[in-house]
């Protein structure tokens, strides 16, 4: 009788964790600004020169970090299960993060007034953009495992 071996799959726990963390704070950023577009509270970090910005996009890149954020926490916690819905939602996840991020970093480097050191969603953009590229290339290259 030939016995045969179970391979044992084992996902890459950083690139979860760090999807179920930045999709985490996606979902912070944006129910924070729609507590602040609804009136109900204004955080310390929405006051000030960044308040009307985030009040006048949340129409746009508030529902985008709420649908981000979710769907990156649904897919780094279907990622340690190994599930092959996962490797295909974190594709788009990444790409997504990957684009809007690499976006954003363009526009500051080409206008750098416009990047506000004390406004801590744009370092979740900077991490989200480098998340984004390499884990989406990692996922590329280790398809084999959600098989």
């Amino acid at each position: 009788m030939s016995e045969k071996k179970e391979i044992k799959k084992d996902s890459n726990e950083l690139l979860n964790f760090l999807m179920i963390i930045i999709g985490l704070l996606f979902i912070f950023k944006a129910i924070m600004e729609f507590l602040a577009w609804a009136g109900i509270y204004a955080p310390g970090w929405l006051t000030g020169t960044g308040f009307d910005e985030a009040l006048s996009i949340f129409g746009g890149q508030g529902i985008v970090s709420l649908l981000l954020g979710f769907w990156c926490l649904v897919s780094g916690i279907g990622m340690f299960r190994e599930e092959e819905y996962a490797m295909g939602m974190g594709l788009v996840v990444l790409s997504i993060m990957a684009a809007v991020g690499i976006i954003a970093i363009i526009g500051w480097i080409s206008t750098p007034a416009s990047f506000d050191v004390t406004y801590w969603p744009n370092y979740v953009t900077i991490v989200a953009a480098a998340v984004g590229v390499f884990g989406f290339l990692w996922l590329i290259f280790t398809y084999k495992r959600y098989d």
